[in-house]
């Protein structure tokens, strides 16, 4: 495709479809937004303009303020648009399906985090994109920012042999929509430790020199019961709608960790938490090495990842050989992760950017995750009913 912009549709409009990517896509000149879908868009609709609805006619600009000729009442309706791309922004647990659809109309498709529930849904995908030729890519952000990008430059230019990354991510309070699918085992997977825990894995992957894992730990914290009836107010997330008094489902973990070692020596400890006593959110991403001369290499990136604004004032990135010891401020503007992430996804429409790796780089996070997982004893795949509203994973 050349001389027009890429025709692109929003699968799901929670907050990452609507706050992050609508916008960007709108201000791009080499994207086309077509059309939305998300069932809730489609029955608030319908609620407005049909039976039973009083006369009440739909407000200007639509549901959610989407111009209405954007939105589709089916899936099937959007993939027959045309479309280039699709960034499907669902629930956890309908990642593949949707994603699977899009593929298999021979559409590109951007899958927010986490790609998938397991492995086995991953090579569904694979096959579906062999079939067809369309490709596809995770969002990635967190390994285009900036100061991630300088912090692994540096652990490549000094460090040799194994290492030893620390990475946390802890927000003060940031639980998304408690009650809502977010907090719902059956319908998110599992809580902190794939949400944020995610992005933390992807990052500490590109700092590890070997990813051929030989031992794995991991714990699943219950929530506080407070947190059930709490939520990310930067996000404007109270509890979910209709959660009751207790709050709604959450039976995920609220804090969670895993520690890793790797056949070259080297290890990893991860912990990703929606709510601590850290008075700022905070992600700290700490790598300690040996430099080429022998001397202890340590390096320290303390910042906040994402969009919260209860940030760390002063981001930095700091650096310590032997005796010697250095900091630099680091840029942070909250977004400008995605802005490159969706650039990537412009090369990959335009067959230069070498996908099929970065996913493989994904698929190594899946395995991580899904093995972290399994070892606490809470599979992201299960059958398991979800619990009733107030319930916690004790």
């Amino acid at each position: 495709m050349t001389g027009r912009p890429f025709r692109t549709a929003l699968i799901g409009f929670g907050w990452i479809n609507a706050q992050v990517w609508l916008p960007r896509l709108l201000a791009h000149r080499n994207f086309e937004v077509v059309g939305v879908y998300d069932p809730a868009l489609t029955a608030r609709s319908l609620a407005l303009t049909g039976p039973g609805a009083g006369g009440t006619a739909e407000p200007p600009g639509g549901a959610a303020g989407l111009p209405p000729d954007l939105i589709a009442d089916r899936l099937e309706d959007l993939l027959a648009r045309d479309l280039d791309l699709a960034v499907v922004g669902t629930p956890n647990h309908l990642h593949e399906q949707t994603a699977g659809a899009v593929l298999e109309a021979g559409v590109a498709a951007l899958i927010e985090k986490p790609l998938c529930l397991s492995t086995e849904e991953l090579r569904r995908l694979n096959a579906r994109s062999w079939d067809t030729g369309a490709p596809f890519q995770i969002s990635r952000p967190s390994t285009r920012r900036l100061d991630v990008d300088r912090l692994r430059s540096l652990v490549r230019q000094w460090c040799v042999g194994p290492v030893r990354v620390n990475a946390e991510w802890l927000r003060s309070s940031g639980v998304p929509r408690p009650g809502s699918w977010f907090t719902r085992r059956d319908q998110a997977g599992g809580g902190a430790l794939l949400d944020l825990g995610w992005h933390l894995a992807e990052v500490a992957q590109g700092l590890l020199p070997d990813s051929r894992r030989t031992s794995l730990n991991a714990q699943l914290h219950c929530p506080n019961p407070e947190l059930i009836r709490s939520g990310a107010g930067w996000r404007g997330d109270g509890p979910a709608p209709g959660a009751g008094p207790e709050g709604g489902v959450f039976d995920v973990e609220a804090d969670g960790s895993l520690q890793a070692h790797y056949r070259d020596g080297s290890a990893l400890t991860l912990r990703a938490a929606w709510a601590t006593d850290v008075e700022v959110d905070t992600t700290r991403i700490e790598v300690h090495g040996t430099g080429v001369d022998g001397e202890e290499c340590h390096l320290e990136l303390v910042t906040t990842f994402g969009f919260s604004p209860h940030r760390v004032t002063h981001p930095v990135l700091r650096v310590r050989r032997g005796d010697r010891s250095s900091e630099w401020p680091v840029e942070t503007v909250p977004g400008k992760e995605y802005d490159a992430q969706l650039d990537a996804t412009l090369a990959m429409l335009r067959r230069n950017l070498p996908w099929r790796a970065e996913l493989q780089r994904s698929a190594q996070v899946l395995s991580l995750l899904e093995d972290a997982y399994r070892v606490a004893g809470r599979p992201l795949v299960s059958d398991v009913p979800a619990r009733p509203a107030g319930a916690v994973p004790c």
